[in-house]
């Protein structure tokens, strides 16, 4: 199943955003610290943000825009100084943020959730690639 038959099941509940355009995609491609995954890309090219339920802890997901993740991967000193091996897209809309951890050097990517302030040792595993945290979006949690 691809990301858009995922996204856009009837049972989601995915507020999403207008799409990226095709040249804000490949400006995050060619700024990212790796290799973006083929899905989250696909992703962005559905929903330039949006927000919703999330099936996996932290409960809820808001998917930063290109711009927003730009601005993380260049902007944000604090944050660039302190997790240099995490590729930040999101949050759940309060202190946790949502990150691609590029610690283990290859994909495919852990998706982790991090308290910023606690640092880098509070990276939490939520989904062990893209693809099932995908599978995630838009629903509520059964536990």
């Amino acid at each position: 199943m691809n990301v858009r038959d995922i996204l856009f099941q009837v049972e989601r509940e995915w507020h999403a955003k207008t799409p990226s355009s095709e040249a804000e995609i490949a400006q995050l491609v060619s700024q990212a610290k790796a290799q973006l995954p083929t899905e989250y890309v696909e992703l962005l090219r559905l929903t330039n943000g949006g927000e919703g339920p999330l099936a996996l802890s932290p409960l809820y997901f808001q998917l930063s825009s290109v711009k927003e993740c730009l601005e993380l991967f260049h902007n944000n000193q604090q944050l660039l100084e302190q997790f240099p091996r995490f590729m930040f897209f999101g949050s759940n809309g309060g202190l946790e943020l949502i990150a691609f951890d590029l610690r283990s050097g290859q994909p495919p990517w852990p998706i982790v959730m991090v308290d910023p302030i606690a640092g880098p040792e509070s990276a939490k595993e939520i989904a062990p690639d893209v693809m099932t945290f995908i599978g995630a979006i838009g629903l509520e949690s059964e536990v």
